[in-house]
């Protein structure tokens, strides 16, 4: 399950890569994230840039999941023994527990 997660999440970051990448100007490779992210009144095209970098972290993440598991590596909770879901492990990737177990703390 994780697995089908993994690639319709990579499969919407793609989608959104592309139509951002459409409407977007090429940002320099000296703006970083953290100096965009400075800019009181950002325009439109700024707030796509930095929408356009998170997705593009997101979609690293997604990419390093599929691999890991890919190699036979497995995440499921120490807990429960359930799945971890994907949204989690993006968010947290040394998540070992599920959500549901962790609200329980």
């Amino acid at each position: 399950m994780l697995k089908d997660e993994l690639e319709i999440e990579l499969d919407k970051a793609n989608k959104k890569i592309e139509a951002l990448e459409l409407v977007t100007h090429v940002v320099a490779p000296e703006n970083t994230l953290s100096d965009m992210i400075t800019f009181e009144n950002a325009s439109e095209d700024e707030l796509n840039q930095r929408e356009l970098k998170r997705t593009y972290m997101r979609k690293r993440k997604l990419l390093y999941f599929q691999e890991r598991l890919r190699k036979g590596f497995t995440y499921i909770c120490s807990e429960c023994g359930e799945e971890i879901d994907a949204e989690r492990l993006i968010l947290m990737t040394k998540a070992g527990i599920c959500t549901s177990c962790a609200d329980k703390f």
